[in-house]
């Protein structure tokens, strides 16, 4: 994430500018006294505490995640100003620009990084820290976006097993200085095009891929730098075209609609929220009219400049680089289960750490930092990075430190490097993200045999390798995309989940014969209308229908439980890490079996007793490769023990 709570914009907002001049015709005004704003670290209070929050989990901040489009706008307004002012009066270099941008981004970074990397050795199993010394390596680069984007997959490992990711929109902000600084010279002095309408430009271009991507490629638009460019030129543009209406009252409702615009943003906003692309205007231009009115000292900004408001956003940097790797270490070191204790109790511990890190790693590089040649702190942050490279080269090729662990342990730890798309058929009849579904999978193989057609989404999916045992006694059709719940949606959702399952339970199915309909997916409790009214149906009904419940899930993947159990003689640890939540799941689904008259198999009875729930479907291997999807051998206990026996389609 983009936190600019950085020297230069320190710089950018206490500089006294002794020349309101221009470069273009005297028309680039520069500011005579642009004294601190304590507003905008105000703002940066309102850009990291949503991102946290929502990182964490509290209800009521599921759009917390637009904080980093808040600080990237930020940032542009504070370095592009700092940018101009020094072109302006002469007094432009590069090499000055890049020394305070290590001087204030690398040591908070780099102690960090040092700290999460001693935590990765002795908490991560080894196909996991090989993973985490990729990140490591991306991050020092400041390239940790591309790779996110890269490990992109419906299988990929878990966010909560990536400590460092996170660092993706700082690595975007970086990635963006490398160009910034030197456009807006080249724009300025060369006077091809004048500096206001290449902002708008460029700024235009931005957002017109990031409404391209958002649709064709979802991941790109939100990790890549292309799609980002406008948000932090949206915040150069105001720095460089200074608007604010004289009119006091005026400046208050553009203040109080900036922030009713991040707020109903961070409030309303969800995963499922179409973003970046249009979606986020909002907390993007509610940022820069915040920005803009600020200056006026209206009523909203003094709120904005209380001494809490500013502590935490001079906090802001630290409080971002720390909140994530506690949230992460929490779950795989701690195994502690989501609750409002282990909130309240990450949230004082992230303040706590940020602090610290504030105090005692970014106030002393911000005095006498005159005394550091640029020369200096160049080489020094080259050496920096040179030696985390070197740390993160060790990681890698000693496969993640493996001797940490027994044979049978690296043989169990190795299973939540299955490739579950793969398993599942995925590409072809379990559509994984935006990949096509082959209409292939609803053709019968064998015209002689009882027809049974598997639907659902992952979770669904993952009965598959099971069910291919027994595909000498029936013709298996499958109909399983990811994230998609196998029930009817209302006509009024446009979802690919609405789209390809009412192709499936309406537009196909009446037409078809089916002789057993599997139903099973991830399912909530919230589910229970849609699933009463799809078994209701008179279609589904005609094929026979099956629902079947969830299955065990854990906090972690289920192979990392295992081996730890071990470790630390924890033999209970699968257990205390489940989803209290099935249990409840399980009865709700019941209840709707009984009252559409519709056979039921609770995965919770066939897999659990009252003690525990199966954890090994054989000796070394696991029932299931991540926090719940089954193995190939899982699928197959999961099938013979429940399922199999439920279908009755034998021969």
């Amino acid at each position: 994430m983009s936190v600019s709570n950085l020297n230069d914009a320190e710089r950018a907002q206490s500089a006294v500018m002794n020349e309101p001049t221009s470069i273009e015709r005297r028309k680039m005004s520069v500011a005579t006294h642009m004294k601190y704003r304590p507003d905008i670290d105000g703002l940066r209070t309102l850009a990291v505490l949503p991102v946290v929050l929502n990182h964490i989990g509290v209800p009521g901040f599921w759009g917390g995640f637009v904080g980093v489009d808040i600080f990237f706008v930020i940032s542009g307004y504070l370095i592009t100003g700092i940018l101009i002012r020094d072109i302006a009066l002469d007094r432009y270099s590069l090499f000055e620009f890049y020394r305070r941008r290590i001087l204030r981004i690398f040591p908070a970074l780099f102690v960090m990084l040092t700290i999460v990397s001693l935590l990765a050795c002795f908490f991560m199993l080894p196909g996991e820290l090989v993973r985490y010394a990729k990140s490591l390596g991306a991050t020092t680069l400041f390239s940790s976006n591309i790779l996110f984007f890269s490990e992109i997959g419906y299988f990929a490992p878990a966010a909560k097993l990536k400590p460092l990711l996170h660092t993706w929109s700082l690595a975007v902000e970086e990635q963006f200085y490398i160009f910034w600084p030197i456009a807006l010279l080249f724009t300025i002095k060369g006077r091809i095009i004048g500096i206001n309408k290449f902002i708008v430009a460029i700024s235009f271009a931005s957002f017109a891929v990031s409404c391209w991507l958002v649709t064709s490629n979802a991941s790109a638009a939100f990790y890549l730098l292309p799609a980002r460019i406008w948000e932090l030129s949206l915040g150069a543009l105001i720095a460089v075209i200074p608007f604010r209406p004289r009119s006091r009252w005026m400046n208050e409702v553009i203040g109080w609609i900036g922030l009713a615009l991040i707020g109903y943003a961070v409030r309303r906003f969800t995963e499922a929220t179409v973003f970046p692309g249009p979606s986020a205007l909002l907390p993007c231009v509610g940022a820069a009219m915040l920005i803009t009115s600020g200056s006026a000292g209206t009523i909203l900004s003094r709120l904005m400049s209380t001494k809490v408001m500013t502590f935490i956003g001079a906090i802001s940097y630290s409080l971002y680089l720390w909140h994530w790797p506690v949230i992460v270490f929490a779950e795989i070191a701690l195994f502690l289960s989501p609750s409002w204790q282990v909130m309240v109790l990450e949230i004082f511990l992230s303040l706590v750490l940020a602090t610290l890190s504030w105090r005692h790693v970014e106030q002393p590089f911000r005095m006498g930092v005159s005394e550091w040649k640029t020369p200096s702190v160049i080489l020094c942050g080259c050496a920096i990075m040179l030696l985390t490279g070197f740390l993160a080269a060790i990681l890698y090729f000693t496969n993640g430190m493996a001797a940490r662990f027994s044979a049978n342990q690296l043989r169990v730890a190795a299973y939540q490097d299955i490739d579950g798309d793969a398993l599942y058929r995925g590409g072809t009849c379990f559509a994984v993200g935006s990949q096509k579904y082959s209409l292939s999978c609803l053709k019968a193989r064998n015209a002689e045999l009882p027809v049974l057609l598997l639907a659902g989404d992952s979770h669904g999916a993952h009965y598959w390798p099971g069910l291919k045992t027994h595909d000498s006694e029936v013709s298996i059709l499958q109909a399983t995309r990811t994230g998609c719940k196998p029930v009817i949606y209302p006509r009024d959702k446009i979802s690919v989940c609405a789209k390809f399952f009412r192709n499936i339970f309406i537009g196909w199915l009446p037409h078809h014969h089916v002789d057993r309909l599997v139903l099973a997916g991830r399912w909530t409790v919230q589910d229970e209308p849609l699933i009463e009214a799809t078994l209701r149906n008179s279609a589904v009904r005609s094929a026979r229908p099956l629902l079947v419940g969830p299955v065990p899930q854990y906090t972690t993947s289920l192979p990392r439980l295992l081996v730890f159990a071990e470790l630390r003689h924890q033999p209970n640890l699968p257990q205390t890490s489940m989803n209290k939540d099935i249990i409840k799941i399980d009865q709700v689904l019941r209840r709707v079996a009984n009252r559409t008259n519709t056979q039921y198999i609770s995965m919770v009875d066939a897999l659990c007793n009252r003690q525990s729930c199966r954890t090994w479907a054989a000796p070394n291997t696991p029932m299931q490769f991540d926090y719940g999807h089954f193995t190939a051998e899982g699928s197959l206990v999961a099938v013979d023990s429940a399922l199999w026996p439920a279908i009755a389609l034998h021969k």
